[in-house]
This record gives C-alpha cells, sequence and structure tokens, in this order.
C-alpha cells in the first residue's frame, strides 16, 4: 500500500535522498521517496499506517533527532 506523510527538520536534499535509502531498506518497506521541497515522504510498505509510522520515526530519529515524520 502507498502511504503518504509530512517528513520535517531535514537540512537539504542530499539527507533527504540518504534517508528515504536508509528507510528503503527497512523490512517491510518496499520504497521510499522524499520531496525536500513539499517536505512529503511516499513510503510503499506491507506495514499498517501505525507501524510504519513507528518505523518511520525511528529510522528519521537515528539519522537525525530534529527530523520528524507524521500524518
Amino acid at each position: 500500500m502507498k502511504y503518504k506523510f509530512t517528513v520535517t527538520g531535514l537540512d537539504c536534499p542530499n539527507c533527504a535522498a540518504k534517508l528515504a535509502d536508509l528507510i528503503a531498506k527497512k523490512d517491510g518497506i518496499d520504497s521510499a521517496k522524499i520531496n525536500f521541497l513539499t517536505e512529503k515522504i511516499t513510503v510503499e510498505s506491507t506495514l499498517d499506517e501505525k507501524a510504519l509510522l513507528d518505523v518511520l520515526n525511528v529510522a528519521a530519529k537515528k539519522f537525525d533527532k530534529a527530523v520528524k515524520i507524521e500524518k
């Protein structure tokens, strides 16, 4: 299923690409793309929305404590 969330706290497009790559490697996630300008992340995943948000935020916090992903 495809999900879209808001992602805040990223400093540059390169950081957005690195975070998307990190997220895409997580179990249950098929793909992840972050649009730095619109602050949106699109994720294809087999996880339900709550579990997915938990995985995304754990990855985001490990990447940079200022990054937050929310509905």
